[in-house]
């Protein structure tokens, strides 16, 4: 399982962006099978969708087989 970092809302989609990348998969595949939209999905990985619902975005992060550290930073 990979741990990836994020502090602030705006870089955890590009971050799984990344993990699906390496792990060869495409968002057809990850979104079918994490039970999202594609479309979602895309946005969410460019940053669009920073106030997704937290089971979508768990759901996802199931799929890929990762984990989230998160550290709150003021903005």
């Amino acid at each position: 399982m990979e741990t990836i970092f994020v502090r602030t809302p705006h870089v955890l989609g590009p971050a799984l962006r990344d993990v699906r990348l390496a792990a060869g998969r495409t968002q057809t595949e990850v979104a079918r099978s994490a039970r999202v939209g594609r479309t979602w999905l895309s946005q969410f990985e460019d940053g669009l969708k920073v106030s997704a619902p937290l089971d979508m975005v768990f759901r996802v992060m199931a799929e890929l087989d990762v984990e989230v550290t998160i550290k709150a930073v003021r903005i």
